[in-house]
């Protein structure tokens, strides 16, 4: 029993003596797995190249498709311009349309206003001519739409005067009818008899219905 241990012992020691010896059996490897590396540039130079080809023409296809991007972008908007240019130009025109629309609707309101209150001339003139005797003439009219006038006219004598105002009172048109003054001029003249009575002048006031005008009277 004290034989084999003292073997063993033995053992160890001669264990370290041989190892003080050789010093390699000292050696420990303090990277687990190590594996070394040798880089063939020569043989992955191929694979190397073929990458960078392929890098560029997906560089060279971003840059064309953002060209391509940025040239369809600035046609729509020059597209965009132009037709808001158009509809711009096309509101104008619009506005300046329904002005004149506007100007000739107010015209024609207007004109609608007038014919609706149209004072009828005409029909008050013929209106008078049919009622004025044939040995009356008129040289002067002033008034207005009011119906009241004063008509500056010649008889041939005060019976016709006279004989007129009363012609102008029998008409349901007629409100009042006077003539205020007359007179005459005496003409000396050697072909008519030495102061011969000459046409009556007289100015007539004459008052109408003012719906005289407003109404299509033949």
């Amino acid at each position: 029993m004290l034989n084999f241990k003292l073997k063993k012992n033995k053992s160890v020691a001669q264990q370290l003596a041989d190892s003080s010896q050789n010093p390699k059996v000292l050696e420990v490897n303090l990277i687990k797995n190590e594996i070394p590396v040798d880089f063939d540039f020569g043989k992955h130079l191929g694979t190397l190249l073929f990458s960078l080809f392929i890098a560029a023409i997906f560089i060279a296809e971003i840059y064309l498709g953002l060209n391509w991007w940025s040239d369809y972008e600035n046609e729509r908007v020059l597209a965009t311009e132009a037709k808001f240019n158009q509809v711009s130009t096309e509101i104008k025109t619009m506005k300046g349309e329904s002005d004149e629309i506007l100007a000739f609707k107010q015209r024609l309101d207007l004109t609608e206003a007038l014919l609706d209150n149209h004072i009828y001339w005409t029909n008050f003139f013929n209106w008078l001519e049919k009622n004025t005797l044939s040995s009356v003439n008129y040289n002067s009219f002033s008034g207005s739409a009011n119906g009241v006038y004063e008509l500056g006219a010649t008889a041939k004598t005060f019976r016709d005067v006279s004989w007129q105002t009363r012609a102008l009172l029998e008409d349901p048109a007629v409100i009042s009818a006077r003539v205020d003054s007359a007179d005459t001029e005496r003409s000396d003249s050697p072909d008519q008899e030495k102061n011969a009575v000459a046409d009556v002048n007289f100015v007539l006031s004459l008052k109408v219905e003012p719906s005289l005008f407003k109404s299509n009277l033949k």
